[in-house]
């Protein structure tokens, strides 16, 4: 089954080798250069900055950067851990590429095994200030398909998802969430865009919602299956799409950086996107 397919760009062109690298640094402080290169990368992976299949190379990102090897090698090695890059003996380090066959067969089995064991349990713990918390994400939700907010609309669903497991006090199940969560990210990502209408994501959730706090176990198994699986296996066979999930339009910009870096230390780096 075809992979995500790849963007040529600048960027990916220097990374492969093509072009000489630039003088454009990212900025980083001192005390948490491992943490926000993760944190960077990790966000520009999700969004489809990185393409899938486009290599990583280390000496690149540490000139990006401004930094030495060691914060970049633990970086890619965490991201590995996450599923996002893939190292291939010999040949470096690349943007994991999953096709809809590992998302149907493999990743979507995996989230809905672990909601749904976590989300009835969530739902039965549940009190006034965990459904107004997740009715203020349904709201802000709301606000962001109105003004065709992609982006803030995939952040807001990554967090609805984020605080039902985190309710249903399964450590194992929160344990469990947070290895395949960076990975749900970008498929929520990569999904998104195919809806017809935005407002079709927040009826989901606000569906979702009414299950839980009617707090019926079978039916909202049910509705967690059609919501993870379902939809989908829906958008993915949506006419004229192919059986490739596919990447995000790149960002038109990159994070903003204080200036350029000067000696041995690299300038601030700006806010990414929450988590």
């Amino acid at each position: 089954m075809d992979a995500y397919p790849k963007a040529a760009s600048a960027a990916q062109a220097q990374r492969q080798g093509d072009t000489e690298p630039t003088a454009r640094r990212r900025t980083l402080p001192p005390a948490s250069r491992r943490q926000q290169v993760v944190d960077l990368l990790r966000d520009e992976i999700i969004t489809g900055e990185l393409q899938p299949g486009e290599q990583l190379k280390q000496d690149v990102l540490c000139t990006e950067f401004g930094v030495s090897p060691a914060p970049v090698r633990e970086a890619l090695r965490q991201l590995e851990s996450e599923g996002l890059v893939a190292h291939r003996p010999n040949h470096g380090v690349f943007v994991a590429e999953i096709t809809a066959e590992d998302l149907l067969e493999l990743l979507l089995p995996v989230r809905l095994a672990i909601e749904g064991h976590a989300v009835p349990k969530a739902a039965a713990r549940l009190g006034a200030a965990g459904l107004g918390e997740l009715e203020a994400i349904i709201g802000t939700m709301r606000g962001a398909a109105a003004k065709g907010n992609l982006a803030l609309l995939n952040e807001l669903d990554v967090r609805f998802h984020d605080l039902t497991v985190q309710m249903s006090g399964s450590a194992q199940a929160l344990q469990l969430w947070r290895s395949v969560q960076p990975r749900i990210r970008a498929q929520i990502y990569r999904l998104a865009p195919r809806h017809a209408d935005l407002e079709e994501i927040v009826r989901e959730h606000s569906q979702l919602l009414d299950t839980i706090r009617a707090g019926e176990p079978v039916a909202l198994r049910q509705l967690l299956e059609e919501h993870i699986i379902g939809s989908a296996r829906q958008l993915l066979s949506a006419p004229g799409t192919s059986s490739a999930i596919p990447a995000p339009a790149p960002p038109g910009s990159r994070p903003t950086v204080a200036g350029p870096a000067s000696g041995g230390s690299a300038p601030h780096l700006g806010e990414t996107s929450a988590q």
